[in-house]
């Protein structure tokens, strides 16, 4: 990677990490992120998640990812919130939550899973290296969500806290022919 598109990636990571959970006020696309094309990103090792990496959004199921970051409070109280959503949900979706810190620079892959443990993550979780996610579905504050249908449209978002039946309806709201 060139100096210049490090620095860049940086600054923009540092920039969604240090928002406070606030949002930047500026789009990261300019569009509402209903591109086609998916985006891969690393899984780390934590509870509830292996090592490897994972398609977002995977076509033909219904996606739910959450943008959150390590310094972030709301963030890390609305943990109990969407891990009682992941326990209501089934398989047939694809539940993911990502960091866009600059992780390797500000925060460790170790910090990231400590953080995920002690707050009761257990579901798999990745690290959105170079914002490619982010920039996908505009998430320009934490935490973010966003509801991807089988077809790969954005069919919900929101930001700040939510509640467990916001969710859960935003995923049934998704799926073909299902009452939210």
């Amino acid at each position: 990677m060139r100096r210049r598109e490090l620095l860049g990636s940086l600054a923009a990571a540092t920039a969604v990490t240090t928002a406070g959970c606030n949002s930047l006020g500026q789009s990261l696309t300019g569009d509402g992120g209903d591109d086609p094309e998916a985006v891969t990103v690393e899984t780390i090792d934590a509870p509830g998640s292996r090592a490897g990496s994972a398609t977002v959004p995977e076509r033909g199921r219904v996606t739910f990812v959450e943008f959150f970051a390590t310094t972030c409070p709301i963030c890390a109280s609305q943990m109990s919130v969407v891990g009682e959503a992941h326990g209501q949900v089934d398989d047939g979706v694809q539940f993911l939550s990502v960091t866009s810190e600059p992780v390797g620079l500000t925060v460790s892959t170790d910090e990231v899973a400590s953080w995920w443990a002690d707050n009761g993550g257990s579901w798999p979780v990745g690290i959105d290296d170079g914002l490619a996610l982010a920039r996908k579905y505009d998430a320009t504050s934490v935490p973010t969500a966003v509801v991807v249908g089988p077809d790969n449209v954005v069919t919900g978002r929101h930001s700040g806290r939510t509640t467990v039946s916001r969710i859960v309806s935003e995923i049934r709201a998704a799926r073909p022919g299902e009452q939210p």
